[in-house]
C-alpha cells in the first residue's frame, strides 16, 4: 500500500495539473489579503463566510479534487499500465485506498489549509474559526476524492461529467433546492464547519451530525463502488 501510495503522490504532485492546484488554491488566501488592504462596509464573519461558502466549497475544492481525482486511475487505463497493478497479489482496495488518500494528501490538504488561513487572515487570528473551515473542507475533500476517483475508473468521459456534477448539481440545484439537501457533499462540508464552530455559516441547513454521516456514506459507498469496478475491470 505505501508503494502505490507513494507512486501516486509522485504522479498527481509532477503533472501540469498540480500548477493549477496551486493556483487555485491560493485563491482564498489572495482574497482574504485583498479584504484586509480595501475598505470596505462587509464585516469579517460574512465576508470570511461568503468566502468559504460561495468560494472554496463551491467552486475550488471540488474542482481541484475533480482535476485529480479523475486521473488518480485514469492516466494508468489510458495508457494501459493498470495491469501492472492488477496483477500483482494486492487485495484491491489496497490499491484504491492508497490512491484515495494520495488524492486527498495532493489536493485537499492544500485547499483545506488555503481555507484556515484566509479565516484567520480575514479575522486576524481567529484560530478556532480556521480550523473549524479546514477540518469542514478536509471532510469535503474525502467525500470528493471518493467520488471522482470512481468516476475516474467507470466512465469514460469522466472529466466532463464531473465538471456538470460540479457546477449543475452541487453549485445550482443542490445549492438552492432544498429537497436534495442531504445529497450534496457541499452541504455536508459547510454544516461540518458549522458543527465545529457554531458561530460560522450559521445558515446550514443541515446538522453536523448529519452531516458526518453523510460524509461517511459518500466515502464508504464510493470507495466500495471503486473497489467493485476495479475487480471487474477487464484490464488488457
Amino acid at each position: 500500500m505505501r508503494a502505490v501510495f507513494t507512486l501516486t503522490v509522485r504522479q498527481l504532485a509532477g503533472s501540469r495539473r498540480s500548477w493549477l492546484v496551486l493556483g487555485l488554491a491560493a485563491l482564498p488566501i489572495l482574497a482574504a489579503a485583498l479584504f484586509r488592504i480595501a475598505e470596505t462596509t462587509t464585516t469579517p464573519r460574512e465576508y470570511a463566510d461568503e468566502i468559504t461558502a460561495s468560494l472554496v466549497a463551491s467552486a475550488i475544492l471540488p474542482l481541484v479534487m475533480l482535476l485529480l481525482g479523475v486521473v488518480t486511475f485514469g492516466n494508468e487505463v489510458s495508457d494501459r499500465t493498470l495491469v501492472y497493478l492488477t496483477t500483482k497479489p494486492l487485495a484491491r482496495w489496497r490499491i484504491v485506498v492508497p490512491k484515495l488518500a494520495a488524492t486527498l494528501l495532493v489536493g485537499g490538504l492544500p485547499v483545506a489549509v488555503s481555507g484556515a488561513v484566509a479565516i484567520a487572515v480575514i479575522e486576524q487570528g481567529d484560530l478556532g474559526g480556521a480550523l473549524a473551515t479546514g477540518g469542514g473542507l478536509l471532510a469535503g475533500a474525502a467525500a470528493y476524492a471518493a467520488i471522482f476517483t470512481w468516476a475516474g475508473l467507470a466512465l469514460r468521459h469522466a472529466l466532463v461529467a464531473g465538471l456538470v456534477y460540479v457546477f449543475v448539481w452541487e453549485a445550482v440545484l443542490a445549492a438552492y433546492l432544498d429537497g436534495i439537501r442531504f445529497l450534496s457533499v457541499r452541504r455536508f462540508a459547510l454544516s461540518v464547519v458549522n458543527g465545529l464552530d457554531a458561530e460560522r455559516l450559521t445558515d446550514a441547513e443541515l446538522g453536523a451530525g448529519a452531516a458526518t454521516v453523510g460524509v461517511l456514506l459518500v466515502l464508504a459507498g464510493f470507495t466500495a463502488l471503486a473497489v467493485r469496478k476495479l475487480a471487474r475491470m477487464d484490464v488488457p
